[in-house]
């Protein structure tokens, strides 16, 4: 299988040089597109301003794919979903596009460096259902849209 990933450019300020603001996704792979339901999205948004350690921001300037084979997808916008889970401090998230017709669908897994296991979309759902349902289990969650 050939690698393709995902670079994440975000925003910088005019102190901060724009090639330290970048993340790199893994190209996530499921026989099937698993969407993202647009109720975690509007959750995450709402507990935002109840819970501290839950933050949404506008900051993603461009994703470029980058590997071997391009797969050429367009996608309307994309977010990016961060979360640190509180135990042990471990590190994850996911980039997710928007595609005409189908709705939100995850595309990108991070730390790209990291094996990537195969979930079910029902392992996935579950996932975003804990974020919204048990936020305390996480130390930081955060939304980046573009």
């Amino acid at each position: 299988m050939n690698s393709i990933n995902y670079k994440v450019i975000f925003k910088g300020s005019k102190d901060i040089e724009s090639e330290n603001l970048t993340l790199t996704f893994k190209k996530f792979h499921s026989k099937n597109n698993i969407k993202v339901p647009i109720k975690i999205i509007s959750e995450l948004k709402s507990l935002s301003k109840k819970i501290s350690n839950i933050v949404v921001f506008k900051n993603i300037e461009e994703v470029i794919e980058i590997g071997n084979n391009y797969s050429r997808d367009l996608y309307n916008y994309y977010y990016v979903i961060i979360y640190i889970y509180k135990f042990d401090g471990k590190k994850e998230g996911f980039l997710i596009g928007n595609k005409k017709k189908m709705g939100d669908v995850i595309i990108g897994m991070w730390p790209f460096d990291k094996e990537i296991m195969e979930f079910s979309p029902g392992e996935i759902l579950d996932l975003f259902n804990n974020l919204i349902t048990k936020p305390h289990e996480y130390s930081n969650i955060s939304l980046i849209l573009s």
